[in-house]
């Protein structure tokens, strides 16, 4: 038998009058939720006809499980709360599966103020109903922007279990909350489940194509492999640092650029192609630098360009920066990053107009602090 949840109209009005409460932001039931639930489980526990069932199932059996969440939800729906919390516990201690019992209890707990007690239920529900996931995941997600649940949840999330990539990975198919989702991944202690899963890795592309720097930045800092400089691989003798945060190459066809033998970027381009050929982004904090590059062999054909641009702004260019043309020589470019300017791409490109060929290498391009 399924037993469907009716909220008292008042508690209703209270959870969507959206309280500042920290544990009210972790609530799962609104009215659309009450509706789903209501029209899933296609039981109302008010009906003449179910409460007899109900007294029926009861006389046979007091440890029916759900017979005694039916006669909870009735009595919930009556008002008659310290009632159906009795009976709600008490089908909680014969049964962790039951989604509805579960709901109840998380509510119960975020009225209380328990966060702890709302998460731990939030768990076992995902663990064991299949029906959880469409109801709590947007519920999670929602909860993560709330500062103060950044670290509980976090915690939560720390636990192994099936459901919390299954989370993470719906965050990221539906767009939910990433910046406040990645803040939260970046306080889990369970680095090797972040890593090895590709979280990190996924969620810092998503945020970058959103043009979200900060969390993706921070993501960086905590999960990716260190690095001596500002810039990833400036020798372009190690490609295991990953695009954005890495080189990311334009290869194949009439322009391009690849590593090539004794740690080298050989880049080319064909008569009157132009355009980048290399690129990652940086997350320089506002100061001021130096740009440097230097050339690895004799080049030909027009000097391609080196730049740095602001990532929130398009075209707000920091530096610009020719490669030199000379084997072993350097040229180098001072610059400033401004405030709010969170993450910067670092760019190679190829002039237009040229009417020759352009080929050759680049030894090094590195970023220094001054």
């Amino acid at each position: 038998m399924a037993a469907a949840l009716f909220l008292p109209s008042s508690l209703a009005a209270w959870l969507d009058a959206d309280r500042p409460d920290v544990a009210a932001r972790i609530a799962p039931w609104n009215a659309r939720v009450a509706a789903d639930a209501a029209a899933a489980l296609r039981a109302d526990p008010r009906r003449p006809q179910v409460r007899d069932q109900v007294s029926k199932a009861l006389a046979r059996d007091l440890t029916l499980a759900s017979a005694i969440e039916l006669r909870a939800a009735d009595l919930a729906s009556s008002g008659k709360h310290a009632e159906a919390s009795r009976l709600f516990r008490l089908s909680d201690s014969l049964s962790r599966r039951s989604l509805p019992t579960r709901l109840w209890l998380i509510q119960d707990s975020v009225d209380r103020g328990d966060v702890a007690g709302a998460l731990r239920n939030f768990d076992i529900a995902l663990r064991t109903s299949t029906d959880a996931p469409p109801i709590l995941y947007p519920v999670l997600a929602k909860a993560a922007a709330d500062p103060s649940l950044t670290v509980p949840l976090a915690r939560t999330l720390d636990r192994p279990s099936d459901w919390r990539l299954l989370f993470l990975n719906w965050t990221l198919a539906n767009g939910a909350n990433l910046g406040s989702i990645a803040n939260v991944v970046g306080h889990m202690r369970d680095s090797p489940f972040i890593t090895e899963n590709d979280v990190d890795q996924r969620l810092i592309e998503t945020l970058v194509t959103a043009r979200n720097f900060q969390p993706a930045v921070l993501l960086r800092q905590r999960f990716g492999s260190p690095q001596r400089g500002l810039v990833a691989d400036p020798n372009f003798a190690d490609a295991s640092a990953r695009y954005p945060f890495g080189w990311g190459l334009v290869t194949g066809g009439s322009l391009g650029a690849e590593r090539a033998t004794g740690s080298t970027l050989a880049y080319h381009g064909a008569p009157l192609q132009s355009g980048q050929v290399a690129g990652q982004l940086l997350g320089l904090p506002p100061g001021r630098y130096s740009l440097t590059a230097k050339a690895a062999a004799a080049a030909s054909g027009q000097a391609p360009y080196w730049s740095i641009t602001c990532g929130r702004q398009e075209g707000a260019e920091l530096v610009r920066l020719d490669q030199p043309l000379v084997a072993a020589l350097e040229a180098k470019a001072e610059f400033a990053v401004p405030m709010g300017c969170a993450a910067q791409w670092l760019t190679l490109s190829l002039q237009p107009g040229s009417e020759s060929a352009q080929s050759g290498s680049v030894a090094s391009i590195n970023v220094t602090r001054l």
